[in-house]
């Protein structure tokens, strides 16, 4: 949550900071493939490419970040998995040593008699 509030800001500073430097008077012309812009204000091109690669970054960071998520869970679910087959393995060890004991008394009690 905390990331998204400093996307967020990012965003807000970056759209004020544009509005602020269109005042600036120095002109770009852009030719696309198919189409060309003239008399383009340059901070405003800058800023609009700042702005594209910061979305793309975010975008691809996203997407890991949801990857990795799914990671965790799948990883934790199968640790979880391990333990009690572990826990069941030791409760299964247990009951033959328990039956053993109780022999032994029994055996004990036979001696004595």
């Amino acid at each position: 949550m905390r990331i998204f509030i400093t996307v967020f800001w990012v965003i807000i500073i970056a759209v004020l900071l544009g509005l602020f430097s269109l005042n600036v008077g120095q002109t770009v012309t852009i030719d696309l493939i198919f189409t060309e812009f003239e008399a383009v204000n340059l901070v405003t091109v800058v800023y609009l490419s700042v702005l594209a690669g910061f979305l793309l970054g975010m975008t691809l960071w996203l997407v890991r970040y949801i990857r990795d998520k799914k990671e965790i869970m799948a990883l934790k679910k199968q640790l979880r998995q391990y333990a009690s087959q572990k826990k069941e393995k030791e409760d299964v060890n247990a009951l033959p040593e328990a039956a053993k004991d109780t022999e032994n008394q029994g055996n004990a009690d036979d001696s004595i008699a």
